[in-house]
């Protein structure tokens, strides 16, 4: 024998748990022609979600209820609360995570700005390609904390401009593939991402040619 937990809310809406809803008899316990055991609590809807957290937890709560007490339907109606309580904790930790978060969205700002000023200067000076693949780098961390598979893509394109600057090609070839095969897969969430492998590929592409002409000459 399953207990039924009724939640029955301001709108007199029914939700069922446990099992398929039966039909309540209107009287308080058991009669010999198979009627449901009925308690009913009248709660305001904040106790109400304590205790229904607890009877969908609690096997031994659940336990008792039904032997010691007989019941089979347990009816909870609710009605709103006399005041609302806030949760200062979870606001905090809410307010904590906002705050890192628009911090990380400015420092990713101020790095890409710096990496793209270092990625210019790539072009003619190796020591600064190579710094704009360490900031890219610092970018890429961010993006795995962020736990953001988009951005982390994008720093990875990024660190492949400074691998292609130093003359790292099959490296950077691989890179840009795999970030293609990501990108093809999510291209309705993000076209930039495919325009960017593809704009990337172009350059690497005219490395290679670059590259077949000097062994030529």
């Amino acid at each position: 024998m399953t207990l039924i937990v009724c939640v029955c809310d301001y709108w007199q809406r029914r939700h069922f748990y446990d099992q398929s809803p039966i039909q309540p008899t209107s009287k308080t316990g058991t009669s010999q022609n198979g009627s449901v055991r009925r308690l009913r609590l009248q709660l305001d809807a904040i106790t109400a979600n304590y205790w229904l957290r607890e009877l969908l937890q609690q096997e031994v709560l659940r336990r008792r209820l039904q032997c010691d007490h007989g019941v089979q339907l347990l009816w909870l109606s609710l009605h709103p609360p006399e005041c609302g309580t806030i949760d200062y904790k979870w606001a905090d930790m809410l307010a904590h995570t906002i705050w890192e978060h628009i911090e990380v969205e400015h420092l990713m700002s101020w790095l890409s700005t710096l990496g793209g000023g270092f990625s210019a200067l790539g072009e003619q000076f190796e020591r600064c390609a190579q710094t704009a693949g360490k900031i890219s780098l610092q970018q890429l961390n961010i993006g795995l904390r962020l736990g953001d598979p988009f951005l982390q893509a994008r720093c990875k394109l990024y660190y492949s401009i400074s691998l292609i600057q130093r003359g790292h090609l099959r490296h950077a070839k691989q890179l840009i593939r795999a970030q293609y095969q990501f990108a093809m897969k999510h291209k309705e969430h993000d076209q930039r991402l495919v325009r960017m492998c593809l704009g990337i590929w172009l350059r690497l592409r005219f490395e290679y040619e670059e590259r077949r002409g000097r062994q030529l000459n």
